[in-house]
């Protein structure tokens, strides 16, 4: 096994720095690239999460204003696959169609 060479250290216009050999710079480099991806997944599931949040947040509103002779055929199982956006279509399908509001000019 090769033995891990130490960092040299040198001072540059007051400024302590440390030199890399390619390697190291490589490994470095390589470690940066997987944080990024790292972070950027982070940050794909966090959007994930606050859309899911909000359209459990509809859900919610949609389930408060139905009627209650409604719910019973609204709560029926899920099929496998099927998410919030599905159950929140097939809540607003049960629902009275209300007119949309007259747009003034």
């Amino acid at each position: 096994m090769a033995k891990r060479e130490k960092p040299r250290t040198a001072t540059v216009d007051g400024v302590d720095v440390i030199l890399l050999t390619p390697g190291q710079h490589a490994g470095l480099e390589s470690a940066r690239r997987q944080l990024g991806g790292a972070q950027a997944h982070v940050a794909r599931l966090r959007l994930d999460l606050r859309r899911s949040q909000e359209l459990l947040g509809e859900v919610e509103r949609v389930l408060a204003h139905l009627p209650v002779g409604q719910v019973e055929p609204a709560g029926g199982p899920l099929a496998e696959g099927r998410g919030i956006a599905d159950l929140l279509a097939d809540i607003r399908a049960l629902l009275p169609h209300t007119p949309a509001p007259e747009k003034r000019p």
